[in-house]
Protein backbone atom coordinates (compact mmCIF):
# COMPACT_ATOMS: atom_id res chain seq x y z
CA UNK A 1 0.00 0.00 0.00
CA UNK A 2 1.11 4.13 -0.87
CA UNK A 3 0.00 6.96 0.53
CA UNK A 4 0.64 10.00 2.32
CA UNK A 5 -0.69 10.24 6.28
CA UNK A 6 -0.39 13.63 8.82
CA UNK A 7 -0.18 13.01 12.55
CA UNK A 8 -0.76 16.30 14.80
CA UNK A 9 -0.83 16.91 18.16
CA UNK A 10 -0.43 20.54 20.10
CA UNK A 11 3.40 20.51 20.81
CA UNK A 12 4.61 17.23 18.20
CA UNK A 13 7.27 16.06 20.99
CA UNK A 14 5.08 13.04 22.62
CA UNK A 15 1.94 12.00 20.80
CA UNK A 16 2.31 12.75 17.15
CA UNK A 17 5.72 11.59 17.66
CA UNK A 18 4.52 8.33 18.87
CA UNK A 19 1.82 7.89 16.00
CA UNK A 20 4.40 9.40 13.29
CA UNK A 21 7.64 6.50 13.84
CA UNK A 22 4.73 3.53 15.28
CA UNK A 23 3.30 3.84 11.78
CA UNK A 24 6.68 4.10 10.01
CA UNK A 25 7.74 1.10 11.77
CA UNK A 26 4.77 -1.11 11.32
CA UNK A 27 4.43 -0.35 7.39
CA UNK A 28 8.60 -0.17 7.00
CA UNK A 29 7.94 -3.87 5.04
CA UNK A 30 4.84 -3.08 3.07
CA UNK A 31 4.13 -0.49 0.71
CA UNK A 32 5.90 2.69 0.07
CA UNK A 33 4.15 5.32 2.52
CA UNK A 34 5.12 8.76 3.20
CA UNK A 35 4.71 10.17 6.63
CA UNK A 36 5.21 13.35 8.58
CA UNK A 37 3.92 14.62 12.07
CA UNK A 38 3.26 18.38 13.10
CA UNK A 39 2.00 20.56 15.80
CA UNK A 40 -0.65 23.06 16.29
CA UNK A 41 1.43 25.23 18.98
CA UNK A 42 4.99 23.67 18.73
CA UNK A 43 8.00 24.91 20.41
CA UNK A 44 10.16 24.85 16.77
CA UNK A 45 12.61 22.43 17.12
CA UNK A 46 11.86 20.87 20.63
CA UNK A 47 13.48 17.64 21.16
CA UNK A 48 10.76 14.55 21.30
CA UNK A 49 9.57 12.97 24.71
CA UNK A 50 12.17 10.55 25.53
CA UNK A 51 9.19 7.42 26.74
CA UNK A 52 6.97 8.26 23.20
CA UNK A 53 10.65 8.00 21.91
CA UNK A 54 11.79 4.74 23.88
CA UNK A 55 8.22 2.92 22.55
CA UNK A 56 8.75 3.32 18.82
CA UNK A 57 9.08 -0.49 18.20
CA UNK A 58 12.47 -1.15 15.96
CA UNK A 59 15.33 0.25 15.95
CA UNK A 60 15.64 1.94 12.94
CA UNK A 61 12.17 3.64 13.53
CA UNK A 62 13.61 4.67 17.46
CA UNK A 63 16.97 6.42 15.53
CA UNK A 64 14.37 8.51 13.16
CA UNK A 65 12.36 9.72 16.01
CA UNK A 66 15.12 10.41 18.63
CA UNK A 67 16.27 12.91 16.03
CA UNK A 68 12.76 14.44 15.25
CA UNK A 69 12.50 17.89 15.97
CA UNK A 70 9.27 19.73 16.61
CA UNK A 71 7.48 21.50 13.79
CA UNK A 72 4.28 23.39 12.74
CA UNK A 73 1.94 22.14 9.88
CA UNK A 74 3.05 23.75 6.56
CA UNK A 75 0.15 24.52 4.15
CA UNK A 76 1.11 21.43 1.57
CA UNK A 77 0.72 18.87 4.53
CA UNK A 78 -2.78 19.49 4.38
CA UNK A 79 -2.85 17.60 1.09
CA UNK A 80 -1.82 14.24 2.70
CA UNK A 81 -4.43 11.49 1.88
CA UNK A 82 -5.35 10.75 5.34
CA UNK A 83 -5.10 13.37 8.07
CA UNK A 84 -4.81 12.17 11.93
CA UNK A 85 -4.93 14.55 15.40
CA UNK A 86 -4.24 12.94 18.67
CA UNK A 87 -7.70 14.50 20.02
CA UNK A 88 -11.14 16.53 18.87
CA UNK A 89 -9.13 19.51 20.05
CA UNK A 90 -6.34 19.33 17.16
CA UNK A 91 -9.17 17.95 14.54
CA UNK A 92 -10.95 21.25 15.50
CA UNK A 93 -8.08 23.22 15.17
CA UNK A 94 -7.07 21.80 11.40
CA UNK A 95 -11.13 21.80 10.52
CA UNK A 96 -10.94 25.55 11.15
CA UNK A 97 -7.33 25.91 9.09
CA UNK A 98 -8.23 24.51 6.27
CA UNK A 99 -12.53 23.52 6.19
CA UNK A 100 -11.60 21.18 3.12
CA UNK A 101 -9.77 18.60 4.65
CA UNK A 102 -12.54 18.03 6.97
CA UNK A 103 -13.37 14.72 4.82
CA UNK A 104 -9.75 13.16 5.49
CA UNK A 105 -9.39 14.31 8.77
CA UNK A 106 -10.18 12.17 11.99
CA UNK A 107 -9.00 11.76 15.58
CA UNK A 108 -6.50 8.72 15.83
CA UNK A 109 -9.06 6.52 18.11
CA UNK A 110 -11.83 7.85 15.23
CA UNK A 111 -10.23 6.32 12.88
CA UNK A 112 -9.72 2.99 14.05
CA UNK A 113 -12.77 2.23 15.52
CA UNK A 114 -14.48 3.56 12.05
CA UNK A 115 -11.88 1.04 10.47
CA UNK A 116 -12.94 -1.64 12.81
CA UNK A 117 -16.93 -1.12 11.94
CA UNK A 118 -15.85 -0.90 8.28
CA UNK A 119 -13.91 -4.35 8.65
CA UNK A 120 -16.90 -6.42 10.05
CA UNK A 121 -19.67 -4.31 7.60
CA UNK A 122 -17.62 -4.00 4.21
CA UNK A 123 -13.95 -5.00 4.26
CA UNK A 124 -11.32 -2.84 2.15
CA UNK A 125 -10.54 -5.88 0.16
CA UNK A 126 -14.07 -6.19 -0.67
CA UNK A 127 -15.13 -2.45 -1.39
CA UNK A 128 -13.39 -1.83 -4.60
CA UNK A 129 -11.09 1.05 -3.05
CA UNK A 130 -7.69 1.03 -3.66
CA UNK A 131 -6.25 4.50 -2.36
CA UNK A 132 -5.92 6.01 0.85
CA UNK A 133 -7.81 8.88 0.12
CA UNK A 134 -10.67 6.06 -0.97
CA UNK A 135 -10.60 4.58 2.41
CA UNK A 136 -10.70 8.14 4.02
CA UNK A 137 -13.95 8.33 2.37
CA UNK A 138 -15.36 5.61 3.64
CA UNK A 139 -14.31 6.51 6.92
CA UNK A 140 -15.85 9.81 6.88
CA UNK A 141 -19.14 7.93 5.32
CA UNK A 142 -19.71 6.10 8.75
CA UNK A 143 -19.44 9.00 11.10
CA UNK A 144 -22.45 9.12 13.00
CA UNK A 145 -23.43 5.74 12.33
CA UNK A 146 -21.46 3.86 15.04
CA UNK A 147 -22.07 4.02 18.06
CA UNK A 148 -19.10 5.16 20.50
CA UNK A 149 -17.85 3.06 23.09
CA UNK A 150 -17.77 4.33 26.61
CA UNK A 151 -15.48 3.26 29.25
CA UNK A 152 -17.93 1.75 31.71
CA UNK A 153 -16.86 4.15 34.86
CA UNK A 154 -16.30 6.92 33.13
CA UNK A 155 -16.22 9.56 35.49
CA UNK A 156 -19.19 12.74 35.51
CA UNK A 157 -18.34 16.05 35.55
CA UNK A 158 -20.18 19.21 36.11
CA UNK A 159 -23.18 19.35 34.56
CA UNK A 160 -23.49 15.62 33.52
CA UNK A 161 -20.50 16.18 30.85
CA UNK A 162 -18.40 13.42 30.64
CA UNK A 163 -14.68 14.47 31.66
CA UNK A 164 -13.44 12.54 28.81
CA UNK A 165 -14.38 11.28 24.88
CA UNK A 166 -13.09 7.95 24.25
CA UNK A 167 -12.54 9.85 20.66
CA UNK A 168 -9.38 11.74 22.43
CA UNK A 169 -5.97 10.88 22.94
CA UNK A 170 -5.09 13.10 25.44
CA UNK A 171 -2.55 15.17 26.71
CA UNK A 172 -1.11 13.62 30.20
CA UNK A 173 2.58 14.61 29.82
CA UNK A 174 2.33 16.61 32.77
CA UNK A 175 -0.04 13.96 35.18
CA UNK A 176 2.66 11.76 36.09
CA UNK A 177 4.66 9.09 34.96
CA UNK A 178 2.27 5.96 34.96
CA UNK A 179 -0.76 8.25 32.81
CA UNK A 180 1.84 8.98 30.71
CA UNK A 181 3.01 5.53 29.96
CA UNK A 182 -0.96 4.47 29.88
CA UNK A 183 -1.74 7.08 27.06
CA UNK A 184 1.42 6.33 24.99
CA UNK A 185 0.83 2.27 25.27
CA UNK A 186 -2.59 3.46 23.74
CA UNK A 187 -1.14 5.29 20.77
CA UNK A 188 1.59 2.85 20.12
CA UNK A 189 -1.43 0.03 19.66
CA UNK A 190 -3.97 2.42 17.91
CA UNK A 191 -0.93 3.87 15.48
CA UNK A 192 -0.29 -0.10 15.13
CA UNK A 193 -3.94 -1.49 14.65
CA UNK A 194 -3.91 1.68 11.93
CA UNK A 195 -1.17 0.86 10.18
CA UNK A 196 -2.81 -2.81 9.85
CA UNK A 197 -6.43 -1.35 8.72
CA UNK A 198 -4.88 0.58 6.10
CA UNK A 199 -2.17 -2.10 4.91
CA UNK A 200 -5.15 -4.47 3.58
CA UNK A 201 -5.28 -1.82 0.08
CA UNK A 202 -3.58 -3.17 -2.84
CA UNK A 203 0.16 -1.62 -2.94
CA UNK A 204 -0.05 1.48 -5.37
CA UNK A 205 3.15 3.23 -6.51
CA UNK A 206 3.00 7.16 -5.39
CA UNK A 207 4.19 9.39 -7.46
CA UNK A 208 7.56 11.18 -6.37
CA UNK A 209 6.52 14.15 -7.22
CA UNK A 210 3.41 14.31 -5.39
CA UNK A 211 5.86 13.09 -2.09
CA UNK A 212 8.06 15.72 -3.19
CA UNK A 213 5.61 18.33 -3.13
CA UNK A 214 4.13 17.47 0.25
CA UNK A 215 7.33 17.64 2.10
CA UNK A 216 6.45 14.62 3.74
CA UNK A 217 9.27 12.58 5.44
Amino acid sequence: MSGSILFVCTANVCRSVLMHYAFVSATSEGGEWTVASAGTTPNLGAMPCELAVSLVPDASSQALAANHRSAPIQNEQLDADIIIAASRTERAELARLSPSVRPRLFTLSEAVLLGRHLQMHQPLESAGVNTVRGVAELLDSQRGVIVIPRPARQRQVLRGRPDRSPLDVPDVHMKGHHAHLRMLKRVLAESTELASQLGRLPSLGAPSEKRDRLGLV
